[in-house]
């Protein structure tokens, strides 16, 4: 693929890419949950850099567009609050992030990391669980990046063209919720 905003999940069976002109903010999340969720799905060596980061672009899901495969999308939970994090059913390739309503249009494209076409990371949040000292920075940055794109699209409608939503407001597919077990076998190692 030359295209660096195309994806294909481990096993080749989906494809999905994001718009070339889609704003976004590139950041890095090291938080136990990002971490969870890549252990959990057994891809925490492709997924995760060295500190236990997880590089994430922030755009809006109208962005995504699924290419091949979109039948096995799949979802979950870590537990009954929280994000939904869509990933390849067929191959546990993580996918992204998404609120669990469509309130406010996001979604948190998951990257493999160093991967090139997104810009520089502006932002390092969540950095207590990182496997190594890593400082905190530009939380305002990404929290106004969000904003900025989220709240017109929201006033647009645009939100609406969604792949993970149904016009009701729904996921196109039922998340799995993670048992209490399944979460912690899933926790990353504490301490650094």
């Amino acid at each position: 693929m030359t295209n660096p905003r195309q994806f294909l999940c481990t096993c080749g069976t989906m494809r999905w890419e994001i718009a070339q002109t889609a704003p976004g903010t590139h950041v890095e999340c090291y938080c136990a949950d990002c971490q969870s969720f890549a252990r959990h799905l057994k891809v925490d060596a492709i997924w995760l850099d060295a500190k236990g980061g997880t590089e994430i672009f922030q755009t809006l899901p109208q962005h995504i567009r699924f290419t091949a495969g979109y039948d096995r999308l799949s979802a979950l939970r870590l537990g009954p609050k929280g994000l939904i994090r869509w990933y390849a059913g067929c191959c546990g390739a993580p996918i992204g992030n998404s609120l669990p309503h469509m309130g406010l249009p996001f979604f948190g494209a998951i990257l493999k990391p160093g991967q090139p076409g997104f810009g520089p990371l502006v932002c390092h949040a969540n950095t207590a669980a990182a496997r190594q000292p890593v400082a905190q920075s530009g939380m305002f940055r990404a929290l106004f990046g969000l904003l900025s794109r989220a709240l017109p699209a929201k006033i647009a409608g645009s939100w609406r063209r969604n792949p993970f939503f149904s016009n009701r407001n729904t996921p196109v597919v039922r998340p799995e919720i993670l048992t209490l077990g399944q979460r912690n076998a899933a926790r990353p190692p504490q301490g650094r």
